[in-house]
């Protein structure tokens, strides 16, 4: 009765219980297979020794109930530490160059200075990418600032930043096709949210009209007030975490991404 009720368990587990880790799910299979292979034994002709049967199912049963309890422990430890590890451990800070950014992006705010700067990350911007002179330099705000300035050669179009340093300026990228967009919101933040429904980049938009700060990441556009919510949305996304659950947000979303929840 104790290894019925068990097996019940641990089967309601598996119907149930939504797996968090890759391994098991890819170990799912494996475990179907050895439920096969039990079962073979178990109507084999001729009969197959009962008591091996019954040893091979509560092997069976161990592994199977082992993996989920595994995969419940981990996931466990892993929302403990996301929700409590800030009391022990000091939030990381982000590297020296995106608070170089951040204060040439405050700098233009205030003087509505329109600004593109994209971070490119695991996927290449340039299959999506037109035009676009190199610029190879440490990024530093002193030299940022005048880029944007509407007296350089370079102020239109994008800049991307890729491990660190400036890559390429003056980069067309492509429109939002998609969106819920004002129609007070022109053609940067339509390119911030294009290219970021497209690939793992964050685009960062100071508004030439309103002098508002934003950062695009999965075609999502969060308006940053101050240096603190820029500091926090650039850790939430760098972690790669879903934006829509970013808290306290004050941001736009994009048809295309209502399509892809719904």
């Amino acid at each position: 009765m104790f290894v019925t009720l068990t097996a019940v368990v641990i089967a309601l587990g598996y119907f149930f219980y939504p797996v968090k880790l890759v391994w098991l799910r890819s170990s799912l299979k494996y475990l179907a297979g050895g439920f096969c292979l039990w079962t073979a034994l178990f109507f084999a002709v001729p009969a197959v020794d009962v008591l091996f049967v019954y040893r091979a199912g509560i092997v069976f049963l161990v592994i199977a109930g082992g993996v989920l309890c595994v995969d419940m422990l981990v996931a466990a430890v892993l929302w403990t530490v996301e929700r409590f590890g800030n009391i022990f451990w000091k939030t990381p800070q982000l590297p020296q160059y995106l608070l170089e950014i951040w204060s040439a992006m405050e700098r233009m705010a205030s003087r509505k200075v329109g600004a593109l700067i994209i971070l490119q990350r695991k996927q290449p911007l340039r299959p999506f990418m037109k035009g676009g002179m190199p610029f190879d330099a440490e990024i530093k705000s002193e030299i940022l600032v005048p880029l944007f300035l509407t007296s350089s050669p370079v102020h239109d179009g994008a800049l991307i930043v890729h491990k660190g340093r400036m890559q390429t300026v003056k980069g067309i990228l492509p429109l939002a096709s998609l969106s819920d967009l004002s129609p007070s919101f022109g053609t940067r933040h339509r390119a911030a949210i294009g290219i970021t429904e497209k690939t793992d980049a964050i685009a960062l938009v100071v508004s030439e009209e309103r002098g508002q700060i934003s950062v695009a990441y999965r075609g999502c556009l969060v308006q940053i007030a101050d240096r603190s919510e820029f500091l926090k949305t650039l850790q939430w996304v760098l972690k790669g975490r879903n934006i829509l659950r970013l808290k306290n947000a004050s941001f736009i979303v994009t048809t295309k991404v209502l399509d892809d929840l719904t």
